[in-house]
């Protein structure tokens, strides 16, 4: 298992006796290990650590690319993990292609607390839960004031030409096509191909990418173009915007007009997984201790659980969660409708010469 990012931490003599003391259940799991795949930004403040030294167990860690490529790992064997985080729109192809086991909530009572809002039907199959919201973040507009002299308020300003040459965005087709039917009035999830005029939806996304100075495929990538005044504008993490204020950057957050989008991971279960209670054990943890010190105090992201605001003091309208109407989602979507949308984009790209 050398292909893992581990961190060790065993317990021996005395020292185990003390934490058994303050936890309660060290011990409890013997030597297991805790495999999983996740994003490096989310675990800070040592609470992996914590979480090893308070059960006697070992966390193995491989780092994560995206809900896409993770749901491809398991649909292709590869992802022999315990614990599986994924975005909402993966979670159903991931449970109908029997990859995920539901999961026992008696071992999760924090699920209780789950803001319901995000506890959506396609989570859920013959009555049993797959998937239970871990982090729920925005993707608002950045918009650099140095650059960009015109109001934006809406999705839609992005196709309008005084932006041209300073407009980025994410190289990803669902993405794009949630932005361009929220931007242009159409329906924001089809179900099926049926429902879409790919012509049209060609052209308004090629119209878009002729305006674009550059694309990016991560969080890092993302920020570098808005550092380096490559772009001016674009949809972007809330917590990249975050970081950027923080350095004394113009750039200003602008919440569209059409809505937000919204992304919100679930912490899921492999189906098979070789340690499924201390998976459990995991994810209770997470929303009852460990959420708020590792990514929700640092880095904006909410961990969504009222227990979470109500312990910590915090209100809903500091995470900009105190109006769930204000979102839009990626939701779910049949693989032949995902496969046409990024062939149509490809060609978008193409014309557009990117």
């Amino acid at each position: 298992m050398d292909r893992f990012a581990s961190r060790r931490s065993f317990l021996t003599g005395a020292g185990a006796a003390v934490t058994a003391g303050l936890a309660g259940c060290t011990g409890a799991f013997g030597n297991q290990t805790l495999t999983m795949i996740d994003w490096g930004y989310v675990y800070s403040n040592g609470v992996i650590e914590a979480f090893e030294e308070r059960h006697g167990v070992t966390v193995e860690r491989q780092a994560a690319q995206g809900s896409a490529e993770t749901l491809a790992q398991l649909r292709a064997g590869r992802a022999d993990y315990d614990l599986v985080p994924l975005g909402n729109y993966a979670v159903t192809p991931a449970m109908e292609g029997g990859h995920l086991q539901p999961l026992d909530l008696d071992q999760v009572p924090a699920y209780d607390d789950v803001f319901d809002f995000l506890k959506a039907d396609y989570f859920e199959q013959d009555g049993e839960v797959y998937g239970i919201p871990r982090s729920f973040g925005q993707t608002p507009l950045a918009v650099n004031t140095d650059i960009v002299d015109q109001e934006v308020s809406e999705l839609a300003d992005l196709w309008t030409e005084p932006l041209s040459g300073v407009v980025g965005g994410r190289d990803d087709a669902r993405l794009q096509v949630l932005y361009r039917n929220a931007a242009k009035g159409e329906p924001l999830n089809p179900a099926t191909a049926d429902e879409v005029d790919f012509e049209s939806l060609r052209t308004d996304l090629t119209e878009r990418l002729e305006l674009t100075a550059g694309l990016w495929n991560n969080g890092g990538e993302s920020e570098q173009l808005l550092r380096s005044e490559e772009v001016g504008v674009q949809p972007v993490w809330n917590y990249v915007i975050q970081s950027m204020q923080s350095d004394g950057i113009p750039v200003d957050r602008v919440y569209p007009a059409e809505g937000t989008k919204a992304w919100f991971i679930q912490h899921c279960i492999r189906d098979g997984a070789e340690n499924p209670e201390l998976a459990h054990t995991f994810i209770q943890e997470w929303h009852t201790r460990m959420g708020y010190e590792s990514l929700m105090e640092p880095s904006n992201i909410a961990v969504p659980n009222d227990q979470v605001f109500a312990e910590q003091d915090v209100e809903r309208a500091a995470y900009g969660l105190d109006d769930p109407d204000q979102f839009v989602y990626e939701e779910p979507k049949p693989q032949p409708l995902i496969e046409q949308y990024t062939e149509t984009w490809n060609r978008a790209k193409a014309e557009a010469d990117l």
